[in-house]
């Protein structure tokens, strides 16, 4: 009997790993184009008629797509249109911070379906949060009516750092420390969950204006804490511990506030909105002049505070003025810093400090280049605020999951 010949350097094909590759193709050019018909998708995707026919089976037996009978001018069969079926997966965001949570619902295109934020009180432990997580996310869904099983995850996000593993190793605002955080919320929910650094916002930046992606981005963000994020060719750069872009512990004065990290006088303790708004409250408390001694109420979350902060600017208030200019000074060395140690083709300021007054300081980070930055004559950096606002870090969550979950089609 004669032996089969075979090839030393022949290499199986892996017709399960093709398969998944061309159905994350076929998914792709469906979310680029909206709609195509087979004969389309055969010739942009480069497939034969029979493998097209496969694949599209294939995601018609997952219910990703639709279909429908298109137009035609020629006589015959009028052609079939294949989209993709936006609420067949589903995908919930969390952003957790100090004064509350916030929930959205996203369907495969990652545009929001719904969205609730519930405050969470003064008693901020990891258990009463995840309890807290548990609740508002079952009645979101039972408000729209959807089964858990069709969510591809659950992603929630928390200031600081995060191991790969779902572990809130530190954040200084939640004041945790070593908390299984991405364990504890699967115990409650079937649907995988996921934990995320608050980095996942720039892909919501990312997703709104799409021809950034193939640039080098940093995100620099003012809110309940100061950080940044980077991203080359639309792929975060996180450092050999995850923690690359801790800039708002940066120390800035060494004799200044004691910081959550359990350092003094980090940026974070001046340019956060925690540290804004204590600072506002000390000046009203020894006399200083505002509308805002008015406005502030006691119960009011360094947010708040801030927001009022934006008001009084827009009223032209003095005090507020001068607090516009503290910050502008923190927001402007920040940038030149990050310029310094990044060299972006874009830099993007966001967070609810940020907000107040957006165009002022873009416009202070452009003035600071010229004395603070390296070779400033060389760079040609666009400076822009965030677009994604409120939705960022939930938008940024939903975007990652479905990234992801291309990827495992």
């Amino acid at each position: 009997m004669a032996r089969k010949r075979t090839n030393a350097n022949c290499v199986p094909i892996d017709s399960k790993n093709a398969g998944l590759r061309n159905e994350q193709l076929v998914i792709s050019l469906l979310r680029r184009h909206g709609e195509l018909s087979q004969a389309q998708l055969c010739e942009l995707a480069g497939l034969s008629s029979s493998t097209a026919s496969y694949i599209v089976g294939r995601l018609r037996e997952k219910k990703l797509i639709k279909e429908k009978r298109g137009e035609s001018s020629k006589r015959g069969a009028k052609p079939i249109v294949l989209s993709i079926r936006p609420r067949a997966q589903l995908a919930v965001g969390v952003e957790i911070s100090p004064t509350s949570i916030l929930i959205g619902l996203f369907d495969f295109h990652c545009n929001l379906i719904e969205s609730l934020r519930a405050p969470i009180g003064d008693e901020h432990s990891p258990d009463v949060v995840v309890s807290l997580v548990e609740i508002n996310v079952r009645g979101l869904l039972s408000k729209q009516d959807v089964v858990e099983e069709r969510l591809v995850g659950i992603g929630v996000t928390v200031s600081g750092a995060i191991s790969p593993g779902g572990v809130v190793q530190l954040s200084a605002p939640m004041g945790w420390k070593d908390v299984p955080f991405r364990e504890m919320l699967q115990e409650r929910f079937q649907a995988p969950v996921h934990a995320y650094s608050t980095r996942v916002r720039m892909f919501a930046e990312i997703s709104l204006l799409p021809t950034r992606a193939a640039k080098y981005i940093v995100l620099l963000n003012f809110a309940d804490g100061v950080g940044a994020s980077m991203a080359a060719d639309g792929q975060l750069v996180l450092g050999a511990t995850n923690r690359a872009g801790e800039i708002g512990h940066i120390i800035f004065d060494p004799k200044g506030p004691q910081c959550g990290c359990g350092h003094r006088g980090c940026l974070e303790t001046f340019a956060s909105g925690p540290a804004l708004a204590t600072r506002i409250r000390g000046d009203l408390k020894s006399g200083a002049e505002s509308v805002l001694r008015e406005w502030i109420k006691p119960e009011d979350t360094p947010k708040d505070v801030l927001s009022h902060l934006g008001r009084a600017i827009a009223e032209g208030d003095r005090y507020a003025l001068e607090i516009r200019e503290l910050i502008a000074d923190y927001v402007s060395r920040s940038t030149a810093m990050a310029i310094n140690c990044y060299d972006p083709d874009v830099l993007i300021l966001a967070g609810y400090v940020i907000a107040q007054s957006p165009e002022y300081f873009i416009q202070a980070a452009r003035n600071r280049i010229a004395s603070d930055v390296f070779d400033h004559y060389s760079r040609d950096i666009e400076i822009v605020a965030e677009r994604s606002g409120e939705q960022a870090l939930i938008r940024g969550i939903a975007t990652t999951i479905m990234r992801n979950s291309m990827a495992h089609l």
